[in-house]
């Protein structure tokens, strides 16, 4: 306000009569709309419901994840070498591993590779190579990941695994990763050769590793236990085109056919994350939603109005949803955030029409008088700030800078979600506060 009264000097209105002429055009067919609206209230509500369960059936439609996979331009080479008595020196056979990973990984494109040979646990037989590409390379890091993988040598005994380098640690490396439980180690290490073979044959699936394999010899040299349970890690990486919900559900289905009795089948690392994305997002969203009608009862006073304005909330749901299968976004983490702000942002657009509404009818204004005289001139306020902020979502939702995979699936739930919601609440919002005006006249609305 300070700054408009230095700024904003009375001055000539120097639009032209074209833009004028479309202004009024616009607002003529929108008050035709509200009024035609308002005469059949069922209609406007059903299409709300509609939407709302339309928003609802999609979920299953959209490929599910955790962390979008990031274009860092960096990721990892872990090998496992075989162990032997009649090789006295792992380290050194160790070291020509990874020698010769290196020259295969030193091609066009990458900047440095730094080598770690042997682990922290005391494994000679492992290495970890560390390559960082060029900035200005030509392909995307997952591109470049899938054409390593064909090019690395098959050495005898030697598993290798390109990895990303993790956004957040989930307890490994892969984004896939199981846990077969069970006391017989027999039926145990059967069942997870079983589903690794599986895997390696569907598309998508890449590095599949189980932990205690048998090495040449015969022998192994790991045991993992887990809850005095005995313990097979099932790990592997995915490819660019497959998601991390759709590869979780292949591999539930796949363990259906293939687990004996007495074995068992947990989810860990990204692949946990989802169930517990999914089992949260309904009470994050009713909390969101409870926060919001708290704040609006404390201001109106009033019980009837915060619910019609909470009821145009999920109005945003279907073209979030929409908008994340078009672009191809997944939906995790990332996008809960996107619609833990459609909240936030979806409900200004009912508080503009809801308050102005109440100040016609306190001035004298009957009930339709005002809704008909108050929503069109919100109207152009709404369409003005609505479409700021989308056109502000759009460098992010593209993907435009550096790690901007992370933020892309939040702006692009946003930027979908508002355009449903200010439609549907130009209509929806005066057409429920109708209907209960009808059904709870003003004067018994206070909350005292």
């Amino acid at each position: 306000p300070v700054l408009a009264s230095y700024w904003l000097k009375s001055s000539k209105i120097h639009s032209s009569g074209e833009d004028q002429h479309r202004m009024l055009g616009v607002d003529r067919f929108y008050r035709n709309l509200l009024g035609w609206s308002l005469n059949h209230r069922r209609f406007v509500v059903g299409l709300a419901v509609l939407s709302f369960a339309a928003g609802i059936a999609l979920i299953p439609l959209i490929p599910k994840g955790f962390i979008p996979k990031l274009d860092r331009g960096e990721f990892n080479i872990v090998y496992n070498s075989p162990l032997s008595p009649d090789r006295p020196n792992p380290l050194n056979d160790s070291l020509l591993v990874a020698q010769r990973l290196e020259n295969v990984v030193r091609t066009t494109g990458v900047e440095s590779v730094f080598t770690v040979v042997g682990s922290r646990e005391g494994e000679p037989n492992k290495g970890t190579l560390y390559v960082k590409l060029k900035r200005d390379r030509q392909i995307k890091t997952a591109e470049f990941e899938d054409k390593l993988r064909l090019a690395l040598p098959n050495l005898p005994g030697v598993t290798t695994s390109v990895e990303d380098i993790q956004f957040v640690d989930t307890g490994g490396q892969k984004p896939l990763q199981l846990a077969l439980k069970g006391n017989d180690p027999q039926a145990l290490s059967k069942a997870a050769s079983a589903i690794k073979a599986r895997l390696d044959k569907l598309p998508g699936f890449a590095d599949v590793t189980v932990t205690g394999e048998a090495n040449a010899e015969g022998t192994v040299f790991e045991i993992e236990r887990q809850n005095n349970l005995r313990v097979a890690y099932i790990t592997a990486n995915l490819g660019k085109n497959l998601s991390l919900g759709s590869a979780t559900d292949q591999v539930k289905a796949l363990v259906k056919t293939v687990l004996p009795p007495g074995v068992t089948l947990k989810l860990g690392g990204d692949s946990a994350r989802i169930d517990e994305i999914l089992k949260t997002f309904a009470p994050t969203i009713g909390l969101s939603v409870l926060c919001i009608m708290v704040v609006l009862f404390w201001l109106f006073r009033s019980w009837i109005d915060p619910i019609v304005i909470g009821l145009s909330l999920p109005l945003g749901l279907v073209g979030a949803m929409l908008a994340l299968l078009v672009t191809g976004s997944e939906f995790g983490m990332i996008s809960l955030i996107g619609f833990i702000f459609l909240l936030g942002l979806s409900n200004k657009n009912a508080i503009l029409l809801v308050d102005y509404i109440n100040k016609l009818r306190a001035s004298g204004l009957s009930r339709t008088e005002a809704i008909l005289k108050a929503a069109p001139v919100r109207l152009r306020p709404i369409i003005m700030t609505t479409a700021a902020t989308i056109l502000g979502m759009v460098p992010i939702a593209l993907g435009l800078g550096a790690g901007s995979e992370l933020r892309s699936p939040m702006a692009v739930a946003i930027a979908g979600g508002l355009v449903t919601s200010t439609i549907l609440s130009l209509l929806v919002v005066p057409v429920v506060y109708a209907l209960l005006d009808d059904w709870f006249p003003r004067g018994k609305r206070g909350i005292g």
